[in-house]
């Protein structure tokens, strides 16, 4: 049985970083496009996480937004579980992120 899986949140960290946590489950040859780390179970899918290269660029160090893919959104505990860093839903990102770089706050 396949199931669709969704983008369900973001994390914010380096390559370094999810390797030291997620080192069995990177295949940094996989893809040409895309850095991926794919965490599954006999049970299947846990999350992945997938960053493009052209973001990161050969710097391992520097940190970017991954995406984060799973069934629903208890891929987000999973990753946490996994790795004791912290994720962020869809709407926590659009939040962080919304908005023009050149927003006009009214004052009162």
């Amino acid at each position: 049985m396949t199931q669709e899986i969704l983008k369900v949140g973001y994390c914010y960290a380096s390559i370094n970083q999810l390797k030291l946590k997620l080192d069995n489950y990177f295949n940094e040859y996989e893809n040409n496009y895309f850095y991926i780390f794919k965490v599954e179970t006999n049970q299947g899918l846990n999350f992945k996480l997938i960053a493009n290269r052209k973001k990161i660029n050969f710097d391992f160090n520097k940190k970017v937004y991954f995406s984060i893919f799973g069934i629903n959104a208890a891929a987000l505990k999973k990753f946490e579980l996994h790795t004791n860093m912290t994720a962020l839903s869809i709407r926590e990102y659009d939040a962080i992120k919304g908005g023009s770089p050149y927003q006009v706050f009214k004052g009162v």
